[in-house]
């Protein structure tokens, strides 16, 4: 009887290995064309992308920027690693952003970081690490259901305090 159970055994363990291919070979198997990146390469890529069906921004009507400084502790992609300096909100301007050539009328967050040393936060050393846009409505500026959103750090799309 224990033979029976070796021999079954290594008759079923090339099929149960075939069963379940790494993901990068069935990949290939279907024809799909991919570019395998290292750590620091991924590190690098900044991605805009449309977003649908998420947290709406803090705002619907106008632009509210956030200035935040680093506190060169920590990871400065991680945004428990920042602090909250300001903020400013311009309801009634008219803000737009551009995909694929197509201008869109837009409400939402945007915050700047100034990762300089010193304790005072200055627009002069200030770069954008997030924007959180709504597409809204020219005429009525009711928000539709998309929206955009660009990061470099890890705060959570419907996070904007601490």
């Amino acid at each position: 009887m224990k033979h029976l159970y070796i021999a079954a055994a290594l008759y079923l363990s090339p099929n149960i290995g075939l069963a379940h291919p790494p993901i990068l070979t069935s990949l290939q198997a279907q024809g799909v064309q991919f570019t395998i990146l290292s750590d620091q390469e991924l590190s690098q890529i900044k991605g805009a992308a449309r977003i649908t069906d998420q947290p709406m921004p803090s705002v619907t009507a106008g632009l509210k920027i956030y200035n935040v400084k680093l506190n060169h502790f920590g990871n400065e992609h991680d945004y428990r690693s920042y602090r909250i300096m300001g903020s400013e909100w311009d309801p009634h301007g008219t803000y737009e952003h551009l995909e694929n050539g197509i201008k869109h009328k837009i409400a939402g967050d945007r915050w700047l970081a100034d990762k300089s040393s010193g304790t005072d936060w200055n627009m002069n050393n200030a770069t954008e690490i997030d924007y959180h846009y709504q597409a809204v409505d020219e005429k009525t500026g009711v928000p539709y259901n998309y929206g955009w959103r660009e990061t470099s750090w890890s705060r959570p799309i419907s996070n904007f305090s601490w």
